[in-house]
């Protein structure tokens, strides 16, 4: 009985002294323990910013190019960075010069393969650019009186001059996720218009259109051959139903035609 009670003495005097032990220790590794679970209350951009000063939102060719766009759309549009850009046959890199655009010229992309761009230019001539921030930027400052905004999601245009809006429209502009009719999205200007035009392809034509882009039209809600207003096409006004062109209604259309000096920004979003 002596000899068992010996042993269960030195039992209590063992756990006795590892449990004091781990109270001695068992904060030190409790807080490493919490450090690493537990995540920093620090917020990791102004850390970037702190170690290596102001972070340049334009830095980069994903950030400089190609910013007006989305997970549906097909087309992206593109400004000229250079004195002068080459337009290749091909993207395979054996640089065979199509012809050549200057700087600030407007492309809108359609695919992109070795890195260079499949675009189409203002004349609707295509081919293949190399895609680099030195070719190329997604963005263009530029301020005219006039300005029309069109918002593709609701499907409006605003007409600015200066800071005040002298008309609000609605607008129907091209089926979103199709490459062959959607509305490209950027910053256009105001070109050539004209008084009616028709489209055999289409068998549809309209009244008081305003170039913007390429073939790319603002014009009036769809006609027939004899210039007589489509029914079945006006009400459609205010949904994406066109072949890439942005309709009005006829009074809009006319308005426009009239108002909008020929340079104005044309500014397509969603």
């Amino acid at each position: 009985m002596i000899y068992i009670g010996g042993i269960g003495m030195k039992k209590k005097v063992i756990l006795t002294f590892l449990f004091t032990i781990f109270l001695v220790f068992a904060p030190a590794f409790l807080v490493r323990f919490d450090n690493e679970e537990i995540p920093s209350n620090k917020d990791p951009v102004n850390e970037i910013v702190n170690i290596g000063g102001p972070i340049n939102s334009n830095e980069g060719i994903e950030e400089a190019v190609a910013t007006f766009s989305c997970s549906t759309v097909y087309k992206k549009t593109f400004y000229v960075n250079t004195s002068r850009i080459n337009v290749y046959k091909d993207s395979s890199g054996n640089d065979l010069v199509l012809r050549y655009l200057k700087k600030d010229a407007v492309v809108v992309g359609y695919k992109e393969k070795n890195g260079y761009i499949y675009c189409e230019d203002n004349s609707g001539n295509k081919g293949w650019i190399k895609k680099t921030d030195y070719n190329l930027i997604g963005k263009m400052d530029k301020k005219t009186d006039y300005n029309i905004d069109i918002d593709v999601t609701n499907q409006k245009i605003k007409v600015f001059k200066g800071d005040k809006i002298l008309k609000e429209m609605f607008c129907s502009s091209g089926i979103i996720g199709d490459q062959d009719t959607e509305t490209p999205l950027g910053i256009f200007a105001v070109q050539e218009r004209g008084l009616s035009f028709f489209s055999t392809k289409y068998n549809q034509g309209a009244k008081y259109y305003i170039k913007f882009f390429a073939n790319y039209l603002i014009h009036s809600v769809p006609t027939d051959q004899k210039g007589n207003i489509i029914e079945e096409e006006s009400i459609k006004l205010g949904s994406a139903v066109s072949h890439g062109c942005v309709r009005v209604s006829m009074e809009n259309a006319k308005w426009m035609y009239d108002t909008i000096p020929k340079g104005s920004i044309v500014f397509i979003h969603y």
